[in-house]
């Protein structure tokens, strides 16, 4: 037994330190104009946290053969293989938003407010997701879930903005491509939260 809390042990710290590279991507799209060249270190972490994510499935996997496990603890290592996709997905999807980013001279001023919002709201997802599924956090979960919600009300705010002008503005279509990004982040950190779920 106690190999097997070992084991589990070691998987949750790989898990946390792929959130925390994850988390370093995300936090540099915050600043308030991104500087040209930026997507260059998004990139790089993308790259690093794919690698990461394969590191981990694999000792996910090694973990399910050695110990056969049964319950809880099968499920909690199919679901840090599953995580660490989500995450690495974020990753993927910051490298979007920092390419975004470059392309604009910046975020600020280029996009809406209410998106840029959206998306420190989704980054903030992604940690309580993170907590859920480490501290087996009931209210981080249903607190992910209210944010998705609200976050998916924005993107489709630019949906329909879309949908009912013919020719949409620079600024408009920029917010639009953003707040898809940031939706499919937070649909991420939403599917983080429903593996934290199972373990309750």
């Amino acid at each position: 037994m106690v190999a097997i809390d070992a084991a589990e042990k070691r998987l949750s710290e790989m898990v946390l330190k792929l959130y925390r590279l994850v988390d370093e991507a995300l936090s540099g799209l915050e600043s308030p104009s991104l500087q040209r060249g930026a997507s260059a270190r998004v990139d790089s972490i993308a790259k690093i946290a794919g690698e990461y994510r394969d590191s981990i499935s694999s000792e996910a996997t090694l973990f399910i053969a050695r110990f056969q496990p049964l319950g809880r603890d099968l499920i909690m290592a199919q679901s840090v293989i599953s995580v660490t996709y989500d995450l690495y997905r974020i990753a993927r999807y910051a490298r979007e938003i920092s390419i975004l980013a470059d392309a604009l001279g910046g975020l600020e001023g280029n996009v809406d407010d209410e998106v840029l919002n959206a998306m420190k709201t989704a980054r903030v997802m992604v940690g309580k997701s993170v907590k859920a599924l480490i501290e087996k956090d009931r209210n981080s979960i249903n607190e992910v879930y209210k944010d998705d919600d609200n976050i998916d009300k924005v993107y489709h705010k630019y949906l329909d903005i879309l949908a009912s002008h013919p020719y949409i503005d620079r600024k408009s279509a920029a917010s639009l491509l953003l707040a898809r990004h940031v939706e499919r982040i937070a649909d991420h950190a939403t599917y983080i939260a429903m593996a934290a779920e199972k373990l309750l």
